[in-house]
């Protein structure tokens, strides 16, 4: 991972890997993606490592969540939220990875009811 946009890149990461957490990155989940990544502050490489997680399956045990912000935790677990909502079917799988993200982000019980709650996850 490049240096530039550390910050941006594992946010990225974190929300393509909730793309995966069922098995496949769907249309809707694609293109949702895509759009963020080419509006995102990157440089080419940056962009390119982002778009190559969208082929090649990219599991949260991959993450180095640890290096995000504790300030930034809450808005990425919302964001990850949203990307499992966003093809309108949360399965299993995806539910799982919600719970697991919310440990690692270390984000209170409270505070992920209220973002699953308005996300309907």
């Amino acid at each position: 991972m490049s240096d530039q946009n550390p910050q941006v890149l594992l946010a990225l990461e974190v929300w393509i890997a909730a793309a995966w957490a069922d098995g496949v990155i769907t249309e809707a989940e694609e293109h949702g993606m895509k759009a963020v990544i080419n509006i995102a502050k990157l440089t080419e490489e940056e962009r390119a490592t982002a778009l190559g997680w969208l082929t090649k399956k990219v599991d949260l045990d991959e993450v180095n969540v640890s290096q995000i912000p504790p300030a930034e935790r809450v808005n990425i677990f919302a964001a990850a939220l949203g990307v499992v909502a966003m093809d309108e079917d949360v399965a299993a799988a995806e539910k799982s990875f919600i719970g697991r993200l919310q440990i690692a982000l270390q984000i209170d019980d409270k505070t992920a009811a209220s973002l699953r709650k308005t996300t309907g996850v």
